[in-house]
């Protein structure tokens, strides 16, 4: 792997060790075992806003991950995160006291209650945390189920229908599969994969689709004719860890996704396009250029030229932009650079943190891989 991307993913390592993990650690958790939805622009946590409780998960996530890679001992603060989800249970938002204030049940959250139930057994192999992830598919078969394939937003079946929860179900479950070996988790990553070829990709404009109806076929109106760039570049990314997980073939969509997000466009990507490509929303979210910088990692782990380079790149450009010396970041700049975001969100946590893992991981690669037989092993070395 080139030297740029080793001491650009050294430089986004040492600052989530050194300062992210423990500031968010220090200021955003409640000792009753919960997050603040948010810190102020100052750096001081927000303890007045309502939290979404997906915001949990993704924390667990965080630190579970962060104790695997031995880069901070979180084991505990993810634990202790966790059993406060649990308590409350599996719903969307909770005010600042702790109050519940919205139990609908909703796919997307549940994609990430499943990863976080996931962390921790992948962290301490504790059978509690594979019995929640049994709990969940439960509920994904029977609540969630659609009859046309996938699964409902809501067990009420709200529309419009996304693909978005349905591609953070595929996430959790290669997480999950590559811990388990268990087939029946690999059956769930088949499932969405078909979705992804049927309904998501977009063949004539070489985008990911975001907005059905019942039916899958595309919404009406505008919802219809969005595009999310970052999904996309996540999609990349997912699709070449699902290769690594059932020997199946992405290189065509992988290909075809890179080429497209990058034609065109600047150097960082806009939070909504049209399907035909033209500006929507010509703001840029910091999460997106994590999933930028994903997408690159994983097309320089299959030898395409320039992509390490890329990665590097981007990763330096993420300090000069959106990332501060403290350990806090900007969440979002408009189309001139200048800083829009009015809160730090807990949540674009997890987004960070999976793109510092990832960086780590294929930075050490001595030579790049060619075909999924010699891909380097999912567990951090």
């Amino acid at each position: 792997m080139t030297t740029a991307l080793k001491n650009s993913a050294a430089r986004i390592r040492d600052w989530t060790i050194q300062k992210a993990l423990p500031l968010w650690a220090e200021r955003a958790q409640h000792s009753s075992g919960r997050w603040v939805e948010h810190l102020n622009l100052d750096g001081t946590p927000d303890l007045s806003a309502d939290l979404r409780w997906r915001v949990l998960a993704r924390q667990i996530y965080v630190y579970a991950e962060a104790t695997r890679w031995n880069w901070f001992e979180g084991t505990e603060i993810a634990r202790q995160t966790y059993e406060h989800m649990r308590k409350t249970g599996y719903v969307a938002r909770v005010k600042a006291d702790g109050t519940v204030t919205e139990r609908r049940r909703d796919l997307y959250d549940h994609a990430f209650f499943l990863l976080a139930s996931t962390s921790l057994y992948r962290l301490t192999k504790d059978p509690q945390y594979l019995k929640a992830v049994d709990e969940i598919c439960v509920a994904l078969n029977t609540e969630f189920k659609h009859p046309a394939g996938g699964w409902n937003e809501t067990p009420r079946g709200a529309l419009p229908r996304r693909q978005n929860p349905h591609m953070h179900l595929l996430e959790a479950f290669l997480y999950l599969y590559n811990e388990t070996r268990d087939p029946k988790h690999l059956a769930y990553c088949e499932h969405i994969i078909g979705l992804f070829k049927a309904h998501f990709f977009d063949p004539k404009h070489h985008i990911i689709r975001e907005f059905f109806n019942e039916d899958w076929s595309y919404a009406a109106g505008e919802i219809g004719t969005t595009a999310e760039p970052g999904h996309a570049m996540e999609w990349i990314w997912l699709l070449f860890r699902y290769e690594f997980s059932s020997g199946r073939e992405t290189k065509f969509w992988r290909e075809t996704l890179y080429a497209n997000a990058l034609k065109a466009r600047g150097y960082f990507l806009n939070d909504e396009e049209t399907v035909s490509g033209d500006i929507r929303r010509e703001t840029r979210r910091l999460w997106v250029q994590t999933e930028v910088i994903k997408a690159h990692l994983t097309m320089a782990e299959n030898g395409v030229g320039g992509s390490a380079d890329m990665a590097a790149a981007f990763i330096d450009g993420l300090f000069e932009t959106y990332l501060k010396a403290d350990g806090t970041w900007c969440d979002q700049i408009n189309a001139c650079g200048g800083e829009v975001a009015k809160t730090i969100p807990v949540s674009t946590f997890y987004h960070i943190a999976c793109m510092a893992f990832e960086a780590e991981r294929v930075s050490k690669i001595g030579k790049l891989s060619t075909s999924i037989s010699v891909t380097p092993s999912d567990n951090p070395s």
